[in-house]
Parts: structure tokens; C-alpha cells; sequence
């Protein structure tokens, strides 16, 4: 006699919880990670079970909030206030503005007002923004772009008890991996790995590339690098693979030398963003390094920088406002029904400038 699959305890432990009336209608049951290691399961086939129990209408999952005993039934927390908050890391920045702006046009549009604050992409000043959410207990929805997403967050309790209270969270740009709520954002991975091939096209192999590693964004963009090397059949040099944090890429000229050393030889580097190619290319000119003609430069986001900057450069654009209103209809979209899938992916094309130059099939470099 065949076993019973795997995921057959966790649906039998359910029932026999609820048959018992330890879990009655609308209590929330564990998360998938507490289950997982409470039957040493892995979270996929906790997510089957789960599954499972919501085809046989005696749980409902609901998207970014958990899973409920129960059918047919979304656990929702009426909107009261009218009113959004909006975490932000920086708002000099050039991307954020323009967020803003497309966040407040939808929801003014129908008729929510805006608490804005800011991290600096520090935790600590995040905790501080979320137990004040959480001790006023005034909005209706959060959109929040995480502090430092790609590395634990000591903060995460803090999102669980505002889920708990049935508030829509939604983040943007970036998300944290251990938060299960949606994310609005560019698709980071796709768009560097069309940078990496822009590259790679124009005959580079030699390409060096500059990533944040406490964002989100810079695993993303890691891992977009890496597969469009792969693709191509091109060496990865990891000695030319750049880490630099959120307090280096304020300011790129203290870590100059340590820099262009490990940049070495490379004839081409895919940039984090437009932040960190501006500074690059002036460091690059002030040494006496040529930008293209010694050294190729993408950015991402296509900011005013790339324009202005002395050797206007290659970038992929960032929507900003477009980004921003979806982020915004995405919330209230899960405000009007827990159920509704915020997740959304943005494409980019890259807008070429005068910062790439192409290997003619001499082996000779001309202007791209």
C-alpha cells in the first residue's frame, strides 16, 4: 500500500485542529516557515497543503496577509482613515520624487491623503516609523521601499503585527525576502542582464560590474550580470565584481584607488545605477582614462545624470511615475480585496548614449 504523501499530516494536523475547535473560523494559522519547521517539511509542501485545504474550501490564503480558517472568507480591516503611509529611503534621491508624485496623484484621485517619512536606508530609523504606525494606528495601507532589503531585517516583527491588524502592505523598488507582501518594482535581474549583453554585443569580455550588496536590488542585478556571462560563454573575473555600500556610493572618491585597481584592465563595467556611473566616469577622467574609448559605462535608471555628466552615458530607464501610480493602485487594489496579487514587474530599454564603444570585426574599437 502506497504512502500518503507528505503533505497529508499537515491536512490531517488541520482538520483534527479545527474538528477539536482549536482554530475556528477566521483565526490565522502559522506562517509557512513555522509549519515547515514544525513538520520538517520543506515551505513547498507546506504551500501544497495549504493548497490543498483551500481547494476543500477550509482555509482561504490570502496574498500578503496569510492563510485563514475558513472559506470564501478575506479577513479585511475596513478602510477607516483615508489615509496612506509612505516609507521611503531618500527622498534627495532622483528616483523618489517622481515616485511620490505618481503615488499621490492615485490616491488623491480617490481621495486618500499621504503620511510620508523617510529612512535615510537605515534600520533603525524604519523600527522607529513602524512602532509609530503601529501605536497611532491611523492608516488604512502601507507602501514602504525596505531599508537595506537585502540583508536581515531585525525589523520584520514589526510588518507581521501590522499584517496581523489586517493593513495592506505593499513595498516598492525592493522587498524583503523573509516579507511575505507584494512588490512593485523593476524587473532588476532582466534589465542587468541586457546591459551585461548590451556589452557583450558590442565585443566587450573583459567587463568589470559595481554593485550595492545591501540592496535587494544589487543581488537582483548580480544575478542578471552573471547570466548574460553565462549565456555568452564569456569569464567571469570576480576580482572585477565591486561591492560598494550605501555610505561608499554617497561619495565614490574615497575608495578612488581601491576603485580603478580592481577595475584593472577591464574595457567595459556595468554600473549599480546612474548614481554610481556619474561618479565612475568623473573619477575615470580626472586619472586620465578615456571614457568610451578606455573604458565602456551602462547605467540604470536613465536619470538627468546620465545626461549631464561629462560623457553623457548609456542607461536603462526607471518608470519613477509610472512606477509610483502603480504602486498605488496595486494597495488599493488589496484594500478592496485582500486577495488581489500586488506584484508587479517593469521592463526597461535601454537609451543609448555616447558612453559605449564597439569592437569592429578587425578586433579594432569604433564609436557604438
Amino acid at each position: 500500500m502506497a504512502e500518503d504523501p507528505k503533505y497529508q499530516q499537515v491536512i490531517d494536523w488541520v482538520k483534527e485542529q479545527i474538528d477539536a475547535g482549536n482554530f475556528k473560523a477566521g483565526d490565522k494559522l502559522m506562517s509557512e516557515k513555522e509549519l515547515s519547521e514544525k513538520f520538517g517539511l520543506s515551505r513547498q509542501t507546506i504551500r501544497h497543503a495549504t493548497g490543498e485545504l483551500a481547494a476543500r474550501n477550509l482555509v482561504t490564503r490570502v496574498q500578503g496577509s496569510g492563510t485563514y480558517v475558513g472559506g470564501a472568507r478575506e479577513p479585511v480591516r475596513e478602510a477607516r482613515y483615508m489615509s496612506i503611509a509612505v516609507v521611503s529611503t531618500f527622498y534627495e534621491s532622483y528616483i523618489f520624487p517622481p515616485t511620490l508624485k505618481g503615488i499621490e496623484r492615485i490616491l488623491s484621485r480617490n481621495g486618500y491623503s499621504m503620511q510620508v517619512s523617510f529612512t535615510d536606508n537605515k534600520v533603525r530609523r524604519e523600527e522607529a516609523i513602524l512602532r509609530n504606525l503601529l501605536d497611532k494606528d491611523n492608516v488604512d495601507g502601507i507602501i514602504v521601499e525596505p531599508a537595506k532589503s537585502a540583508l536581515p531585517n531585525p525589523n520584520l516583527r514589526y510588518y507581521q503585527q501590522l499584517k496581523e491588524r489586517h493593513i495592506p502592505i505593499i513595498c516598492f523598488n525592493a522587498l524583503y525576502p523573509d516579507l511575505d507582501v507584494p512588490c512593485v518594482r523593476i524587473d532588476d535581474e532582466e534589465i542587468a542582464r541586457k546591459a551585461t549583453q548590451l556589452l557583450l554585443d558590442a565585443g566587450h569580455r573583459n567587463i568589470a560590474a559595481i554593485f550595492k550588496p545591501d540592496d535587494g536590488q544589487g543581488r537582483y542585478r548580480y544575478g542578471g550580470f552573471l547570466k548574460a556571462l553565462e549565456e555568452a560563454g564569456a569569464p567571469l573575473d570576480e576580482k572585477r565584481v565591486i561591492w560598494i555600500d550605501t555610505y561608499d556610493y554617497r561619495d565614490m572618491s574615497r575608495i578612488e584607488d581601491y576603485l580603478f585597481t580592481r577595475l584593472g584592465n577591464a574595457s567595459a563595467v556595468v554600473c549599480y545605477n546612474d548614481e554610481v556611473a556619474y561618479q565612475l566616469i568623473d573619477l575615470a577622467l580626472k586619472r586620465g582614462i578615456r571614457i568610451p574609448e578606455d573604458l565602456s559605462v551602462v547605467g540604470i535608471d536613465d536619470s538627468y545624470l546620465a545626461g549631464v555628466s561629462r560623457v553623457p552615458f548609456t542607461s536603462f530607464p526607471h518608470p519613477k511615475d509610472l512606477l509610483g501610480r502603480k504602486v498605488a493602485e496595486n494597495l488599493l487594489g488589496m484594500i478592496r480585496s485582500p486577495s488581489f496579487d500586488g506584484n508587479y514587474l517593469f521592463d526597461s530599454e535601454p537609451v543609448l548614449r555616447d558612453s559605449v564603444y564597439t569592437f569592429s570585426n578587425e578586433g579594432e574599437k569604433k564609436h557604438a
